[in-house]
């Protein structure tokens, strides 16, 4: 049973004198304010509401607020643990900002390795040329191929990056050979090379030949310069040698005729190999 008191009235001091008050009690001894504004004699209200009923009371301005206690570090994540493991996340990060320069690295270096063969260059090759200054992982070496191959496509390049049996080599696009073709349409206006000159040299005084032979009479690798003379048309397979391995054997081509301003291949002198 809720009983109202009046302990604003300053001349009242009994109890159990009914008294009006601002606040009625309810069965679990809580106050609710009628008025929510705050007396000046807030204090004093709450001290004659608790010495009236025997308990401590709850209203909207009894107390202060508490302040919000932060929950200390659990022990494993404070002190030179939480130091190391910021220097492993900084670790990490370096290794991984050094993998992707190696990366960056490696696709350059691919680039310019295709980009002066003539020939495909296998993925065991370009990793051994590339580990000369730089160690590179397997995966990273296929990652830098597999991102140059999609640069060449999403920068719309006029060649591909392209894999032909157990090797990569850069080729124009197709749509571009109309245009290529014209290059090689003169060839007569075309200065040969140093090599490519020797080469048709051997060749053409000694058809046909094999690349081995044109190798032991040069003392140097030709397979470059015997494929570009090839590709232009200057030279030509005629068949394979009866020896070991069967290597392919080379003769002069009638544009190599054009372009020296012969007449017949009788103009040349020949001179067979024996096996």
């Amino acid at each position: 049973m809720s009983k109202e008191l009046n302990l604003f009235n300053a001349n009242e001091t009994d109890d159990n004198s009914a008294l009006e008050l601002p606040c009625t009690t309810k069965p679990t001894q809580e106050y609710t304010c009628k008025d929510e504004s705050i007396p000046e004699n807030a204090s004093e209200i709450v001290a004659k509401m608790e010495a009236s009923s025997g308990e401590s009371v709850s209203t909207p301005f009894a107390t202060e607020p508490t302040p919000a206690t932060r929950e200390p570090l659990p022990e494993a994540v404070t002190g030179s643990h939480l130091a190391r493991m910021i220097d492993k996340i900084q670790e990490r990060k370096d290794r991984d900002n050094a993998e992707i320069e190696l990366i960056e690295k490696g696709k350059r270096i691919i680039e310019a390795l295709l980009f002066a063969s003539n020939e495909p260059l296998s993925f065991n090759r370009i990793r051994d040329i590339i580990e000369v200054k730089y160690p590179i992982k397997p995966r990273n070496l296929k990652q830098a191929i597999a991102e140059l191959r999609s640069e060449y496509v999403q920068q719309n390049r006029a060649f591909r990056l392209e894999e032909v049996g157990n090797g990569y080599l850069l080729r124009s696009c197709e749509e571009y050979s109309v245009f290529i073709d014209q290059v090689y349409r003169n060839r007569r206006t075309e200065k040969l090379s140093h090599a490519a000159t020797e080469v048709l040299a051997i060749i053409s005084h000694r058809q046909p030949i094999t690349r081995p032979q044109i190798d032991a009479i040069r003392g140097v690798d030709s397979s470059g310069t015997v494929a570009a003379l090839t590709e232009r048309g200057l030279i030509e397979a005629v068949g394979r040698l009866e020896a070991p391995g069967r290597p392919t054997l080379y003769s002069v081509t009638q544009d190599f005729l054009k372009y020296f301003g012969l007449k017949s291949a009788s103009d040349l002198p020949v001179e067979e190999i024996a096996p």
